[in-house]
Protein backbone atom coordinates (compact mmCIF):
# COMPACT_ATOMS: atom_id res chain seq x y z
CA UNK A 1 0.00 0.00 0.00
CA UNK A 2 1.35 3.00 -0.62
CA UNK A 3 2.28 5.58 2.44
CA UNK A 4 0.09 8.20 3.46
CA UNK A 5 2.56 10.74 3.15
CA UNK A 6 2.85 10.23 -0.72
CA UNK A 7 -0.84 9.97 -1.15
CA UNK A 8 -1.37 13.42 0.48
CA UNK A 9 1.43 14.83 -1.82
CA UNK A 10 -0.43 13.23 -4.49
CA UNK A 11 -3.31 15.52 -3.62
CA UNK A 12 -1.49 18.52 -3.20
CA UNK A 13 -0.22 18.44 -6.50
CA UNK A 14 -3.52 17.38 -7.95
CA UNK A 15 -4.92 20.82 -6.47
CA UNK A 16 -2.36 22.68 -7.78
CA UNK A 17 -2.85 20.91 -11.61
CA UNK A 18 -6.63 22.07 -10.62
CA UNK A 19 -5.59 25.42 -10.32
CA UNK A 20 -3.27 25.92 -13.08
CA UNK A 21 -5.51 24.20 -15.35
CA UNK A 22 -8.11 27.25 -15.60
CA UNK A 23 -5.35 30.47 -15.14
CA UNK A 24 -6.43 32.28 -17.82
CA UNK A 25 -3.02 32.26 -20.22
CA UNK A 26 -4.19 28.31 -20.31
CA UNK A 27 -7.18 28.78 -20.61
CA UNK A 28 -7.18 31.17 -23.77
CA UNK A 29 -4.65 28.78 -25.76
CA UNK A 30 -8.47 26.60 -25.48
CA UNK A 31 -10.74 28.98 -26.78
CA UNK A 32 -10.57 28.67 -30.16
CA UNK A 33 -13.49 28.83 -32.78
CA UNK A 34 -15.01 25.39 -33.84
CA UNK A 35 -16.98 22.61 -31.82
CA UNK A 36 -16.00 19.10 -30.60
CA UNK A 37 -18.79 17.01 -30.81
CA UNK A 38 -21.16 20.00 -31.14
CA UNK A 39 -19.89 21.73 -28.34
CA UNK A 40 -17.36 24.53 -28.44
CA UNK A 41 -14.02 23.88 -27.37
CA UNK A 42 -13.60 25.64 -24.49
CA UNK A 43 -16.77 24.00 -23.02
CA UNK A 44 -15.35 20.86 -23.72
CA UNK A 45 -12.10 21.42 -21.87
CA UNK A 46 -13.67 22.66 -18.75
CA UNK A 47 -15.77 20.27 -18.32
CA UNK A 48 -13.24 17.08 -19.46
CA UNK A 49 -11.02 18.32 -16.92
CA UNK A 50 -13.09 19.02 -14.61
CA UNK A 51 -14.75 15.08 -14.60
CA UNK A 52 -10.79 13.72 -15.01
CA UNK A 53 -10.16 16.04 -11.98
CA UNK A 54 -12.84 14.36 -9.66
CA UNK A 55 -11.89 10.82 -10.87
CA UNK A 56 -8.36 11.44 -9.52
CA UNK A 57 -9.08 12.83 -6.60
CA UNK A 58 -11.48 9.55 -5.91
CA UNK A 59 -9.05 7.28 -6.52
CA UNK A 60 -6.36 9.46 -4.18
CA UNK A 61 -9.14 9.59 -1.51
CA UNK A 62 -9.72 5.90 -1.94
CA UNK A 63 -6.45 4.94 -1.54
CA UNK A 64 -5.47 7.75 1.28
CA UNK A 65 -8.85 6.04 3.30
CA UNK A 66 -7.69 2.12 2.67
CA UNK A 67 -3.97 3.17 3.71
CA UNK A 68 -5.36 5.01 7.03
CA UNK A 69 -7.18 1.76 7.77
CA UNK A 70 -4.72 -0.81 7.59
CA UNK A 71 -2.32 1.37 9.77
CA UNK A 72 -5.17 1.49 12.30
CA UNK A 73 -5.47 -2.38 11.78
CA UNK A 74 -1.98 -2.90 12.74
Amino acid sequence: MTPPRKLTERAFVLALVAFFAWIPPLVGVFSLEGTLFGLPILFVYFFAGWALLIGCCALITRALRHSIQAEERE
